[in-house]
């Protein structure tokens, strides 16, 4: 059963048992109160008839000094019975005059003392009657007179009856309405149970829609937020997964090559009939494979080593780094007659030494690769309000637009046949990323295609800023 359908049925109930409970108590408080005037009419007209009595038969007695007065009991007890009302005359337990029903039962009226008066209400032939005794003042008889109350049945019966109609009439309206208002009221709960049913179906973009301030939107606003961090957490997921696959098809790729043409040149040499100098130029393509396959199991090291790393920041001189990254880098940019400029607007830095030696290493590499001979790399070093920036700028072949989001990446190489003729394998600036997390630093790639290439670390760690 459907919560909109328990919350009509519950509601129905409560409604029709409260409206029935009070429906009740009122058409019990009527029918009191009717009764209560029925008894007062009751002893008045008693107290009319007694009066009456009383008086004509002590005039009758004291005029002829007879006590025969049944015959006069009986013709005013005529006059009353005409208006309905029957009369009943008791000289101790003797029955002095009656032409009322008799009734077998208990009399209550007739066990009275002196002065005392009873109302009692019987049910004769299935009608409602009022009985009303007491003492007359004439000689200590009793009188009871008695008359249909069967219009507070018909009384009683007819509210009952349009009580049971209004009641019938009444829960239809309010289960029209009920209807009505709890299909719309749900409506939120079943665009939420809809959303719910669609994310769950693999549409994480969809959103469920929030009206009002109520707790069902409330709840929706949560539902959202939840489905924004699960599609994050998801998208993240997705991403790391794609790449792992890229980084393991690229380096399957990286290490087929080399490996090919290792045991295709072993296989050479094992030939008879190769010349000397055919065995010479096979192992020179064999040691600058293997060499190949050196360097690449060097920087994955690297990489694995970056990931697993937590380092702890000490002061590092800026000038001595410019320095010795200028030295290791000496032999290539002496090939291409490259000038690297240095410019330190900062003395000292935050780091890992060792670390941020690498970074420069590779920055200035991927500049002097990039570079036509002649050229100029910048390295620069200055201070900002939010840290420390460090820059290395070429004027090389620059970077496209499309592939700067991408160049961090593993083996991502934006022109894969210079690379290879460079010697260069796609780690480079993905060490340079790992480095600059490790340092709470943030990279940033500025390129126009064939002009120049910007790579700048901010570091915003609050040591630097401090110093």
């Amino acid at each position: 059963m459907k919560f909109w359908q328990k919350t009509y049925l519950c509601v129905l109930l409560v409604f029709l048992v409260a409206f029935d409970l009070g429906a009740y108590a009122l058409l019990q408080k009527s029918y009191q109160l009717n009764e209560r005037m029925d008894m007062s009419r009751g002893v008045s007209e008693y107290e009319s008839i007694e009066q009456t009595l009383s008086y004509i038969l002590r005039a009758f007695a004291n005029s002829t000094g007879s006590s025969g007065y049944e015959a006069v009991i009986s013709g005013i007890a005529q006059n009353y019975d005409e208006e309905g009302i029957l009369t009943e005359v008791y000289d101790g337990e003797r029955l002095v005059f009656s032409n009322a029903y008799q009734f077998a039962g208990e009399r209550e009226e007739l066990q009275l003392k002196e002065g005392e008066r009873e109302t009692v209400y019987r049910k004769l032939d299935g009608q409602l009657w009022i009985f009303v005794g007491g003492s007359m003042e004439f000689n200590g008889l009793k009188l009871v007179i008695s008359r249909s109350s069967a219009y507070l049945q018909d009384y009683y019966n007819t509210l009952l009856n349009y009580f049971i109609a209004l009641s019938v009439v009444i829960s239809l309206i309010l289960s029209a309405v009920l209807i009505v208002l709890l299909f719309r009221l749900t409506a939120p709960v079943r665009n939420l149970n809809k959303g719910v049913r669609d994310i769950a179906a693999g549409a994480y973009h969809q959103r469920v829609k929030v009206s009002g301030s109520d707790e069902i939107a409330e709840l929706a606003q949560d539902f959202n937020k939840m489905v924004d961090a699960v599609s994050a957490n998801i998208e993240t997921i997705q991403k790391a997964s794609e790449e792992k696959e890229n980084f393991i098809n690229n380096l399957t790729h990286e290490l087929k090559t080399p490996i090919t043409a290792i045991k295709g040149y072993s296989e050479f040499l094992n030939q008879a009939n190769s010349t000397e100098e055919d065995r010479r130029m096979a192992v020179d393509y064999i040691h600058e494979h293997v060499a190949r396959l050196d360097l690449l199991s060097g920087k994955l090291m690297e990489l694995l080593y970056l990931k697993n790393e937590e380092i702890a920041l000490q002061i590092v001189e800026i000038a001595p780094l410019f320095a010795y990254a200028e030295q290791m880098e000496r032999h290539d940019l002496e090939a291409k007659q490259i000038a690297l400029v240095k410019e330190c607007g900062a003395e000292r830095i935050y780091g890992d030494s060792t670390l941020l030696l690498t970074l420069l290493m590779n920055l200035v590499e991927n500049s002097i690769k990039a570079s036509e001979n002649g050229g100029e790399i910048h390295l620069k070093c200055y201070s900002r309000q939010q840290g420390i920036v460090i820059e290395v700028i070429d004027y090389g072949k620059g970077i496209p637009d499309k592939d700067i989001e991408k160049i961090t990446e593993a083996f991502y190489v934006v022109d894969k046949s210079r690379s290879k003729e460079l010697g260069g394998i796609g780690l480079g600036l993905s060490i340079c990323s790992q480095i600059a997390q490790l340092h709470h630093a943030r990279l940033h790639i500025e390129s126009r295609e064939q002009e120049y290439t910007k790579v700048s670390v901010l570091f915003t760690t609050s040591l630097q800023l401090e110093h």
